[in-house]
């Protein structure tokens, strides 16, 4: 357990890593490229990100699960090379469409073009091999450096909506300069190995077969995007790229541990031991649950008061979007428990791709019927109808692997608690007299506070865990 917790700490500052720049300069850049600037950019990326869907495959699921089951260090080198060949085939291969593409299109061809580096850096990702073996630390250490010199040039170089393109590309290069710098430490340890087409060909059907929900996926999470920039502007997709942005960042926090627990179940279950698997899956809940209500009520209590200062004045559309897509968190907190961890890893992909491909079609369908009238509201409340279905499908197709009776109670606890959170954090904002940035830091103070006393008087078995740990540390050191 220690060192699941110790990776799963790496991986959430992975995870963070690969958004914190754009949180960190959303302030500024807000102000500098206005909504405008801002919508384009977005508009053109979730297209952009259509291309990468299909050259990423649903490689970094399958592959780090591979790697997980593969105890002997030859077996490993050789799975990864011929897992790899997968990737790099078909990254080429979607590269030279999109060059293809960039000529067909009329507007913001320089940035499409500029995005090049993007794709190739989804070409050179090998990330995946790392989260399989669940060593991420030195991947972490490395691109904290690119991250920390992306955000300086971003507040150097980037002035006004006429820099958009140098804003585009210094995202690009440093996204590209992050994936490369892996191979460093990857070579060390994976010896070349010869690869032929039967290698490769064991992979194609797996990979395909979790492949097709990743692409449902991007129904609701970038066609939707494309569908309102084509329907409403490029301003509401601004704004609805501005709430997404927030929620992702909270989402880092549970695709990590999806990240974590994933080659763990996968080799649990390989090795027959449902058990264990069970053990990991209620801590894990507990533990989803733990943090994923508060952060969803205590969102909504903040938002207001949060967009006036992080985005400034001119997203206050924002804030109800925010408030709709807030339940977002949980529900993917959920998702990837019984999705990921469960269904994935015990090899249930049919079930997984059935539980994605409704959501997605039921969230397009919402999307179309209401983005004429609720612009970029309509489009927020398709990816929560996406997300809230494709978790309670996921969850009855999981059943037998955990205790519905024991979900409901601490759901109730947690919930109940979060409650507490959201009105302290709410009645806070209305009768404190501050700026908005510190008032912000103010509420959040308030509702860690308020949430750790209730975890506390109703005796959280994780957090007792936790003091438990850390007292026996400073005993030993006392020593």
């Amino acid at each position: 357990m220690g060192k699941l917790i110790s990776n799963y700490l790496f991986t959430v500052v992975y995870q963070l890593l690969i958004v914190i720049t754009p949180f960190i300069t959303t302030p500024y850049v807000s102000r500098v490229l206005k909504p405008e600037g801002v919508g384009t950019d977005a508009y053109v990326l979730s297209i952009v990100q259509l291309f990468i869907v299909f050259a990423a495959l649903s490689i970094p699921i399958y592959g780090s699960r591979q790697i997980a089951t593969k105890l002997d260090q030859n077996e490993r080198s050789k799975e990864f090379w011929s897992i790899y060949c997968v990737q790099l085939s078909i990254s080429l291969l979607t590269t030279l469409c999109y060059v293809i593409f960039i000529f067909t299109v009329a507007d913001n061809k320089m940035l499409f073009f500029i995005h090049i580096f993007t794709l190739i850096a989804t070409t050179i990702d090998i990330s995946w091999y790392f989260i399989g073996m669940e060593q991420i630390k030195s991947i972490t250490m490395r691109n904290i450096l690119i991250r920390v010199v992306s955000i300086i040039l971003i507040f150097t170089l980037v002035k006004s909506i006429e820099d958009l393109s140098l804003y585009i590309l210094i995202n690009a290069s440093t996204l590209f300069m992050g994936q490369l710098i892996m191979w460093i430490p990857l070579l060390k340890v994976v010896s070349f190995k010869r690869t032929t087409f039967r290698d490769i060909k064991v992979h194609i059907a797996p990979i395909i077969s979790l492949f097709l929900p990743q692409i449902m996926i991007q129904v609701y999470i970038l066609v939707n995007k494309i569908v309102l920039g084509h329907v409403s502007g490029k301003v509401e997709v601004g704004y609805y790229n501005q709430a997404d942005k927030v929620i992702r960042i909270a989402l880092g926090f549970i695709t990590s541990l999806g990240s974590v627990l994933l080659p763990r179940m996968a080799k649990e279950f390989a090795l027959g031991n449902i058990d264990s698997m069970k053990k990991y899956i209620n801590y894990a809940l507990q533990f989803v649950l733990m943090i994923t209500l508060p952060m969803t009520l205590g969102l909504m209590a903040i938002s207001s008061n949060f967009v006036t200062w992080f985005l400034g004045n001119e997203f206050k559309t924002v804030i109800n979007l925010l408030n709709i897509m807030s339940p977002v968190i949980f529900f993917v907190g959920l998702a990837n428990i019984f999705g990921i961890q469960i269904l994935v890893s015990t090899n249930q992909n049919n079930k997984y791709a059935v539980s994605i491909t409704i959501g997605a079609l039921l969230s397009l369908i919402a999307n179309i019927l209401l983005v004429s009238y609720m612009a970029s509201t309509a489009t927020t409340i398709a990816l929560l109808v996406a997300e809230a279905s494709g978790a309670m499908i996921q969850m009855y197709f999981a059943r037998k692997y955990f205790e519905l009776k024991t979900f409901s109670k601490m759901f109730t606890k947690y919930f109940c608690l979060s409650i507490l959170v959201y009105f302290s954090v709410s009645v806070a904002g209305s009768i404190i007299n501050v700026s908005p940035f510190l008032l912000t830091f103010i509420q959040l103070f308030i509702a860690a506070v308020v949430y750790l006393a209730g975890l506390i008087v109703v005796k959280d078995s994780i957090v007792f865990m936790i003091f438990n740990k850390l007292n026996n540390k400073l005993v030993i050191r006392g020593r």
